[in-house]
């Protein structure tokens, strides 16, 4: 269950940028999840709201974005969705794709009260 580390991760780098601005309160924190990632939507809210209990992020809503996969081919030239996640293949030359985006999992934006 990696959500908890990475929920653990996220609050905290929240917790900061909230003191760096001087925030009153955290209205919402935005989420980027590559479709990559591995990443349980629900689990990571699930642990969100457990760790926002007793902190200054608690009634604070999370957001998650889903990052689709992007491939690139470096035989054919091929740039698109990766439809098979597992094999990462080229759907015109079946070559293996080199992954330029949706795999990973970063704090995109934060809404503050100032």
């Amino acid at each position: 269950m990696h959500e908890l580390s990475i929920a653990t991760d996220l609050v905290n780098t929240a917790l900061k940028t909230a003191k760096d601005n001087n925030a009153k309160k955290v209205i919402s924190v935005t989420v980027e999840a590559g479709e990559l990632a591995i990443v349980n939507p629900e689990q990571l809210e699930f642990m969100y709201d457990i760790l926002v209990e007793d902190n200054p992020l608690k009634g604070s809503k999370l957001k998650i974005e889903t990052v689709p996969a992007v491939g690139e081919c470096t035989n054919c030239g091929y740039k698109g969705p990766i439809e098979d996640r597992f094999a990462c293949s080229c759907p015109k030359c079946s070559m293996t794709l080199k992954i330029i985006a949706g795999r990973d999992i970063c704090l995109k934006n934060m809404e503050l009260e100032i």
